[in-house]
């Protein structure tokens, strides 16, 4: 009888799994990207349209960069065996500004996976 038990236990454990969700950053579409216009979009068109950036970094006199990023995703735990999966995505906007113009940008999405086993040993 004690075997039954232990295994009804062990079979409701395994199926309890903790997930959680995440976002941080400016949450921005690639709509909006597609506005910016080389040589021509101001920096307070840019405000306008995506806020104020995380990062702006001095270049030179002359050029600032502006980053935008955002992550979003989740990660879960299978609680008996302790194994942990994650799946986010950063969607970021870098913007080289001269002189308050948007002289250069780049947009991309980097995807992250990952898994982790975690084990504990009984002495």
């Amino acid at each position: 009888m004690k075997l039954i038990g232990m295994i009804a236990v062990l079979l409701v454990l395994s199926a309890c799994t903790y997930t959680s969700n995440m976002n941080v950053g400016t949450n921005f579409s690639s709509e909006q990207a597609a506005k910016i216009v080389k040589n021509k979009t101001t920096d307070r068109e840019l405000v306008a349209l995506l806020g104020q950036p995380q990062v702006k970094t001095v270049i030179n006199e002359t050029d600032v960069k502006w980053i935008y990023s955002y992550t979003v995703g989740s990660a879960s735990t299978q609680a008996l065996t302790m194994k942990t999966t994650s799946d986010f995505t950063i969607h970021t906007l870098d913007i080289l500004m001269r002189d308050g113009v948007v002289l250069n940008f780049a947009e991309t999405h980097t995807p992250m996976n990952i898994n982790l086993n975690t084990q504990s040993t009984v002495k």
